[in-house]
C-alpha cells in the first residue's frame, strides 16, 4: 500500500504547490502596483483637482507652529504668490523670525541671529517650497520618482514612492492607498543642516475653496517634535509688496556683493 500510493500523494502535493503558486500569481497581478503617474492623479482628484488648485493666482495661510513640545505654539502667516514666498512667525517677545524667497533670492531673517542667506541647492529647496501650485506638479521636481511597494506607514496602508529630485536629493513619499492622499515624507535633512532622518506627517484634511489641504503637519526629528497647523486659508489677495526684501537683508546682500 505504502509502495502503491507513494507516487501519486507526491504528485498531488506538487498539483497543490502548483495550484497554490498560481493563486500567489494572480493575487500579485490583481494588486499590481499603481504607476507613478496613476498615484500623481489619484493625489490630485482627491485634493479637489487641478481646477481647484490653479484656478487662484495666490493665497494666504494663517496657523500656528509649536518649535518643539516644550515650548508654546507661535502664531504663523504665509504668503505665495507667482513662485515667491513669506513665513512669517510672531514670537512671543514680539518680535518676528522670517524667512522668503522672492523669486531669486532666498533669505531668513532671526531676531536673534540677524539675516542669512541660502546658498547652493538650499535655494532651489526653498524655490520649490515656494510654489503654492507644488501638490499639483510634485513630478516637475524629480528626475526619478518610482512606486515601490505598498507599506504601513503613519496607520495607513500607502504606496510608497521612492525618487531623486532634480538638484540630487532622496525623498520619500507615502500616499493613502484609499484616499489618494499623501501621509507623508521621509527624507535625510543633513544636507541643509539638518539633523538626520526625518519624517513629516500630514493629517486632519479639510476643504479649503475645494481645495482639501491637510490642517496638522507634524515634523520628527532626532532632536525632537515640531508641530504646525492651518487655520485658515484665503485666496487672491497678496500684493506684491509682501515679498519685497527686508532692510537687514539688502545690506546683507550688498556687503555679499562687495565681498
Amino acid at each position: 500500500m505504502k509502495t502503491r500510493f507513494a507516487r501519486p500523494f507526491q504528485h498531488v502535493l506538487q498539483l497543490a504547490a502548483l495550484i497554490a503558486l498560481s493563486t500567489s500569481l494572480s493575487a500579485q497581478a490583481s494588486t499590481a502596483l499603481p504607476t507613478t503617474q496613476q498615484v500623481m492623479d489619484h493625489y490630485i482628484r482627491a485634493m479637489g483637482g487641478r481646477d481647484a488648485i490653479f484656478k487662484h493666482k495666490s493665497m494666504t495661510v494663517h496657523g500656528t507652529l509649536q518649535p518643539s513640545e516644550k515650548q508654546p505654539a507661535f502664531d504663523v502667516v504665509a504668503y505665495f504668490k507667482d513662485g515667491k514666498m513669506l513665513y512669517d512667525v510672531a514670537l512671543a517677545n514680539g518680535n518676528h523670525f522670517q524667512q522668503g524667497f522672492d523669486g531669486k533670492v532666498a533669505w531668513q531673517l532671526d531676531p536673534k541671529d540677524g539675516p542669512q542667506l541660502a546658498k547652493g541647492d538650499v535655494i532651489k529647496s526653498v524655490q520649490r517650497d515656494a510654489d503654492m501650485y507644488y501638490p499639483a506638479r510634485i513630478l516637475d521636481y524629480f528626475s526619478s520618482f518610482d512606486v515601490v511597494e505598498v507599506t504601513a506607514f503613519e496607520g495607513h496602508s500607502c504606496y510608497h514612492l521612492n525618487g531623486k529630485n532634480k538638484w540630487g536629493i532622496v525623498n520619500e513619499h507615502f500616499y493613502d492607498t484609499t484616499t489618494g492622499l499623501l501621509v507623508g515624507y521621509r527624507f535625510n535633512s543633513a544636507w541643509r543642516g539638518g539633523s538626520g532622518e526625518e519624517i513629516e506627517v500630514f493629517s486632519d484634511y479639510k476643504d479649503f475653496g475645494g481645495w482639501l489641504m491637510p490642517t496638522r503637519d507634524v515634523n520628527k526629528t532626532p532632536d525632537g517634535t515640531q508641530v504646525q497647523t492651518r487655520t485658515s486659508v484665503s485666496f487672491d489677495d497678496v500684493d506684491d509688496s509682501v515679498f519685497a526684501l527686508p532692510e537687514a537683508v539688502k545690506v546683507l546682500l550688498t556687503k555679499k556683493a562687495g565681498a
